[in-house]
């Protein structure tokens, strides 16, 4: 199969590249804003600040809070031990397995909390670099959404997030820069491996998985064997990274292994989850009773995978009419309903949606309103936080803040998703046509010295 035909499941459009000298300055840029995160947050980094001087400086994060609430500066491997009265064992983060790993050999070599975020900042510089990369690679110019906006400074350093944001750049970009001549087969295998492995971070990735193998289902020119084919492909490779990453923590100690989904099942629906079923349905929200955050997290846990399906259902259609599924739009969307529906949409998740911002010719003017209301959010919500500490009950303009951010993310995200599904995504190959539906418009294609795809 030919690189044209390789390219894409996905309504693909070519991006035009950056010049070399562009893309170094874009690195630049996005190493100096994680840099500047650092600096940022190590304002939080001594001994003895209250919470009036850590949330009026915006400086905590998980990175930083973490240190100490989950002993990683006892160096102790994680997963494994005996659950605490925190209900997790030591050294374990409220995090999927390569996260907590990642965690844990970050600490290995400081014993303080400044130590630990220099390290976490020099391991995510590369990090940041390839993204930026791939990003370019893919959508050209467009890359400067990830490499130069707030979201970057204000969160690269807050907790792990980057790492996810890696692996679902790197996974779409392995679906449509796919090397011309290698095995597609493999490439539906490398893709969900690279899926799989954003999930063993933190979950979100995995969703990924659902749109691609519908498209490998769907598209117009393999055979149907080899469709799916390729689809049990990109399911095996999600699914094994995942076994791989976790497994070996569930034969050691299942419960400990298992503590870290319920704790997050258990979770409260509170003012920090900053969602909507905390902000929309107040005052009855704002109980703590068991059998209201019950019904909260039933409720969201509902709403989420209708709006899941909801995405896939119409991304599936759009396929079916087209021959070709919009699989990275579809994934987009499918993202936004997600974070719109689900229980807990903190702060930094706008670093979840800064590839899709890329890839997907959405208008920028779309990309800068929602950055906007994020950043009213993270202002707003510390800032009240502190004003708070100090003794101010009154309402204040952070409180007003933080409400416009959380309204606007609220009302923005279900626009965007549908934006996202009525966009394209970018990639080299602009004259590569969909199926035509039309008896012998292939025989012409071919006549034209068109690339159509290949069996295998």
């Amino acid at each position: 199969m030919n690189a044209r035909a390789i390219a894409g499941s996905s309504s693909v459009r070519p991006a035009g590249g950056v010049a070399a000298v562009e893309l170094v300055v874009m690195c630049v840029v996005a190493v100096g804003l994680t840099v500047g995160s650092l600096f940022q947050k190590l304002q939080c980094a001594g001994e003895g600040l209250d919470l009036a001087y850590v949330t009026r400086h915006a400086c905590l994060g998980d990175t930083l809070s973490l240190w100490g609430i989950r002993d990683l500066a006892s160096h102790v491997f994680p997963y494994v031990g005996p659950l605490t009265t925190r209900g997790l064992p030591p050294g374990t983060l409220e995090y999927p397995t390569l996260t907590g790993l990642w965690a844990w050999l970050s600490a290995l070599p400081v014993g303080s909390s400044r130590g630990f975020l220099v390290v976490t900042a020099l391991t995510f510089v590369p990090v940041v670099v390839v993204v930026t990369v791939l990003l370019a690679r893919m959508a050209g110019r467009r890359a400067w959404i990830f490499a130069a906006t707030p979201p970057l400074f204000l969160y690269a350093l807050y907790n792990w997030d980057l790492l996810t944001v890696v692996c679902t750049t790197a996974g779409v970009f392995a679906a449509v820069r796919w090397p011309a001549g290698r095995a597609p087969v493999w490439r539906a295998v490398v893709v969900g491996a690279l899926f799989g492995l954003g999930g063993a971070f933190k979950l979100y990735p995995l969703a990924f998985v659902a749109p691609f193998v519908l498209a490998l289902l769907v598209d117009a020119g393999p055979s149907w064997p080899n469709r799916v084919r390729r689809a049990a492909g990109a399911v095996a490779g999600a699914l094994g990274v995942v076994l791989a990453a976790n497994l070996p923590f569930v034969l050691v100690n299942a419960t400990s292994w298992f503590s870290v989904i319920r704790f997050q099942g258990t979770r409260d629906i509170d003012p920090s989850t900053l969602s909507v079923w905390y902000w929309a349905l107040q005052p009855w929200s704002a109980q703590s009773s068991p059998e209201v955050q019950l019904r909260l997290n039933l409720l969201s846990t509902a709403a989420t995978a209708v709006a899941v399906l909801a995405v896939l259902a119409v991304g599936l259609v759009i396929g079916l009419r087209r021959g070709r599924m919009p699989w990275i739009e579809t994934s987009a969307a499918l993202l936004c309903a997600y974070l719109v529906t689900n229980k807990v949409d903190s702060l930094q998740y706008v670093l979840w949606l800064t590839p899709f911002f890329a890839v997907v010719r959405i208008r920028l003017g779309w990309v800068v309103a929602y950055v906007t209301a994020n950043l009213l959010l993270f202002v707003g919500w510390f800032h009240s936080f502190a004003l708070k500490a100090v003794g101010v009950s009154a309402r204040t303009w952070a409180d007003e803040a933080q409400t416009i951010g959380i309204w606007g993310q609220i009302v923005l995200l279900p626009i965007l998703a549908v934006v996202f599904l009525r966009s394209r995504a970018v990639d080299r190959d602009a004259d590569r046509p969909g199926p035509d539906p039309r008896p012998g418009a292939a025989a012409g294609l071919r006549a034209r010295g068109t690339a159509l795809p290949a069996r295998e």
